[in-house]
């Protein structure tokens, strides 16, 4: 294997996370990744390339006629062509230029030298909260105090900070006489874009398996309208990081900044196996490996665990730890154990027990947090336990619902580079819904369902109209499943006020009372209490944590874990959708985008998302070589709003577009689908409490 070459600014973040990881990053073939998704898809979705290139364009007129960036990924030619410019004279613009110190080695985003002074720009899609003056060039929005001397950074900017810190450290140990600045360059929430279709102008492509971020030929910065990228100084925050904050990491105490580059720096580059204390931050571990995923690769996460806890494998796979613990926080366990969640007691779940909610939430009816937890704890391990359900709980909360039962989804997208002129970066588009109905003679069809990705045109408005009239035609109960339908209507109800959307006032005023009869909402800003809207939609999520509990969802409550446990303990549900010919466009359950499809089928071992069908599975071999993605299925809301992204600049064929069309309203008809299963199979589930 080959040794690790430098201690980059990526492993540096990873080494402040938690030093164990670095030992097993770049073992790809050795050590399962569970984060290791497509760098191309993963620039899709996040638009940090896009951002990236954009703010190119702050200090070139045309950045790629005038060739500012070293395009080179040879550390040493990087490193020999960033030095030549660096020697000449005048102003100089680079564009990932690298830097190197003893072990240590960077390629900046951009960095400008002029006189004895370079100024490192790191970009960022990252953006400020809307109620934050990014204009101000205090600090204080970064920092949070622990206690009343504890002055500390902010825990979700602790990654970009410390990067840029590092950055910043290389590139003075390179260039001693030389005065160093740093800054952030940052997406503004508090600006519009100036034209249309800005976010089209940085069409995404696959070179090589790389992305790469193709413009048209000769774009300058005056067609790109007003900025909506702001740069901030962060020198005095970089100094206090330095000198002042301990490093925020979990291995051992009080590293300065220097120490804790040293440590990591001579741990990676010696390729040193070292184990972190084991901490909270377990939970999220990327090197935890999954049953039946990447079994031919080793566990670091089991590695550390061994060693900490002195716990065999054979345990540590067989057994729920104290990481699955649903919503449940209990951080002292994790220096001292049980590790175990089968040896947790009720006094280690109230006593340890930190969180944020309230614990009284369902104290009226069904299974509060702590018994929810508690209920985990008990079955944990127990390959003979049985699913819990209270139907007379279930039953008492269906007694205040009202036929037909509607169940709505929704598919939405948020950019750093708005797609439409006069939105903000990170405003939020709601582009598909799919509205299922269950009525009281058990009937089920597929009602309605809207998609709307045409480039250039702004889906919110038109949305919100398709969706007030398939919801108004009854006074049935609506239901959703968690937060996500209810934060976009509230998102849309603030464009309608605030011209985002722009119609009559008459519809205007129309629009957002039906957001606010379905919604739950606060009407006043800084107001605690919550207004449930008359026709509030109820959340199954809620229903599902009060009322039913599966060992096999191993705490979990999303509806992707939820529908296979209750598909496995509903002998109703596999009896009706486990055969053909029921579901389908001129079947008993009415369907607006499948013949005829069986959703149960051991094949697929009864999960019903495994059953979708590829995208491209109408195209030849030809036109699949042609096409530049990697979508081949639509299974999850990250790959539709991806799969959305995508076509707002790419050049799909007509084909193409429509393939990805019908694989979007397939994979959005499943996701109602499935809250109809869910409530079917609980109305049919044998009480067990």
């Amino acid at each position: 294997m080959q040794k690790p070459e430098f201690l980059t600014k990526s492993r540096f973040k990873e080494g402040l996370d938690c030093i164990t990881k670095l030992y097993y990053t770049g073992k790809k073939l050795e050590y399962a990744n569970q984060k290791l998704d497509d760098p191309f898809l993963l620039a899709l979705a996040d638009g940090g390339y896009q951002v990236g290139t954009l703010a190119l364009y702050l200090f070139s007129n045309d950045p790629f006629a005038e060739n500012i960036s070293i395009e080179t990924l040879k550390s040493q030619d990087a490193l020999d062509e960033t030095y030549r410019r660096l020697a000449l004279d005048g102003k100089i613009v680079i564009a990932e230029a690298a830097f190197k110190h003893e072990n240590l080695f960077i390629r900046a985003d951009v960095i400008v030298k002029e006189g004895n002074t370079i100024d490192i720009y790191e970009v960022k899609s990252k953006s400020h909260k809307e109620d934050e003056d990014i204009e101000i060039e205090s600090i204080s929005s970064f920092l949070s105090w622990e206690g009343k001397a504890n002055e500390c950074i902010k825990s979700n900017w602790v990654p970009y900070l410390y990067d840029l810190a590092f950055q910043k450290y290389v590139v003075q140990k390179a260039f001693p006489k030389m005065k160093v600045r740093a800054h952030l360059i940052l997406a503004n929430k508090g600006a519009k874009a100036s034209i249309e279709g800005l976010n089209q102008l940085f069409q995404i492509e696959k070179v090589d398996g790389r992305p790469k971020i193709v413009v048209p030929d000769g774009l300058t910065s005056t067609r790109l309208g007003s900025p909506i990228l702001i740069e901030k100084n962060m020198d005095e925050l970089i100094e206090k990081i330095w000198n002042i904050y301990p490093v925020p990491t979990t291995y051992g105490p009080n590293y300065n900044f220097e120490e804790y580059v040293k440590l990591c720096e001579t741990t990676y580059v010696n390729d040193k196996q070292v184990f972190a204390p084991i901490t909270s931050h377990c939970k999220d571990c990327s090197y935890r490996t999954k049953a039946g995923k990447d079994d031919d690769k080793k566990s670091g996460f089991i590695e550390c665990w061994k060693n900490k806890t002195n716990l065999s494998e054979q345990i540590l796979n067989s057994n729920s730890l104290i990481t699955d613990l649903w919503q449940g926080r209990v951080d002292d366990l994790f220096e001292t154990g049980p590790y175990l969640l089968n040896k947790l007691t009720e006094e280690d779940i109230k006593s340890k027990t930190k969180s944020k909610s309230k614990e009284t939430e369902y104290v009226n009816s069904g299974l509060t947090r702590i018994e929810r937890r508690l209920l985990q704890i008990e079955k944990a391990n127990d390959k003979e336990a049985e699913y819990y359900f209270d139907k007379d709980g279930f039953e008492d909360e269906r007694s205040k619902w009202k036929y037909p039962y509607s169940l709505i989804d929704f598919e939405t997208s948020m950019v750093a580079l708005p797609f439409h002129k006069d939105t903000a970066p990170y405003q939020g588009i709601a582009f598909q819904f799919s509205h299922h109905k269950l009525y009281e003679d058990g009937s089920v069809e597929h009602y309605n369902q809207f998609l709307h990705f045409e480039k250039g045109v702004y889906p919110n408005l038109d949305f919100l109209r398709e969706l007030k009239k398939s919801l108004t035609g009854d006074n049935g109960t609506i239901f959703r499943y968690h937060m996500h339908e209810n934060t976009y209507l509230r998102m849309i109800h603030r464009q309608l006020n605030d011209g985002t959307c722009v119609t009559s006032e008459e519809e205007r005023k129309e629009l957002c009372d039906f957001i606010d009869k379905i919604t739950t909402y606060k009407k006043m800003d800084g107001l605690k209490e919550s207004v449930d809207g008359e026709r509030n939609m109820v959340d199954l999520y809620q229903v599902v944590s009060k009322y039913y509990y599966s060992p096999s969802t191993n705490g979990k409550i999303g509806l992707k874990f939820t529908l296979p446990a209750i598909i496995k303990d509903s002998q109703y549900l596999l009896e009706k959708y486990g055969k053909i010919g029921i579901y389908g466009k001129e079947l008993e359950v009415k369907s607006l985008n499948f013949k005829d499809h069986q959703w149960i089928n051991p094949d697929f071992n009864n999960d019903p998302y495994k059953t979708l069908p590829k995208i491209f599975d109408g195209l030849s071999r030809e036109e699949l070589d042609d096409l530049k993605s990697d979508i081949e299925g639509i299974a999850d809301g990250g790959a539709a709003l991806t799969a959305y992204n995508y076509l707002q600049y790419s050049k799909y064929t007509e084909k193409q577009r429509e393939l990805i069309r019908d694989a979007l309203l397939r994979y959005c008809e499943l996701d109602t689908a499935a809250m109809v299963f869910l409530i079917e199979g609980m109305m049919n589930l044998e009480n067990k409490i």
